[in-house]
């Protein structure tokens, strides 16, 4: 079978996240865990976004990013996004672009940057020369140090999306082998809580 081309394999993981979120998103929602992990990884990526405007750097990453082939968002870091890492953004309401908007770019970039709340690693931490020599080194160190918390904040959460995942696929498994050995029952009939005669 031949190997699928970079555009293609990122659709396939982009398609993988939608099937998991259409199949298990509202349960994952209302795990405990899942919500409270995804609750501080929104809020360190907040902070981190907050800095990064108070900065100038949002603007001036998206002006570069539009402008002309941007030293991060290139054509080809989306490969460091898998079905999870997608899963979480659509578990934070973001809308998967279908299509790369601008040419030469990142598929998950737009005009106004990235489309994503959830990012891979170098799409957060990566600093480009040209900002880094314009921001003062405390500056700097600040915002790695934010960074660095919403990373960590973004593992706990993709580490519990993992395990609840491995969790609910194991239950659905065998809730399909009791199903099809118990004949005619169907699943909810067997799970059903009975009544004591």
């Amino acid at each position: 079978m031949e190997e699928p081309t970079m555009d293609a394999r990122v659709y396939v993981e982009i398609s993988e996240a939608r099937h998991l979120f259409q199949r298990y998103g509202n349960r994952l929602l209302s795990d405990p865990c899942v919500s409270r992990l995804l609750k501080q990884y929104r809020d360190a990526i907040a902070k981190t976004t907050r800095m990064m405007r108070e900065m100038g750097m949002q603007g001036e990453c998206a002006r570069c990013a539009a402008e002309g082939p941007g030293s991060c968002c290139f054509s080809g870091i989306e490969e460091g996004y898998d079905q999870i890492l997608l899963l979480i953004n659509l578990l934070m309401g973001c809308n998967i672009p279908d299509t790369r908007e601008i040419a030469g770019s990142c598929t998950f970039l737009g005009p106004s940057g990235c489309k994503l709340r959830a990012r891979y690693y170098y799409c957060v931490h990566f600093l480009c020369p040209r900002l880094h020599r314009a921001m003062d080194p405390l500056s700097v160190k600040e915002l790695l140090r934010a960074v660095g918390e919403e990373l960590h904040a973004g593992w706990e959460a993709e580490q519990a999306v993992r395990t609840s995942l491995k969790r609910r696929e194991a239950m659905d498994g065998n809730l399909r082998s009791a199903a099809s050995e118990a004949g005619s029952r169907t699943m909810e009939e067997l799970y059903m809580p009975t009544e004591d005669p």
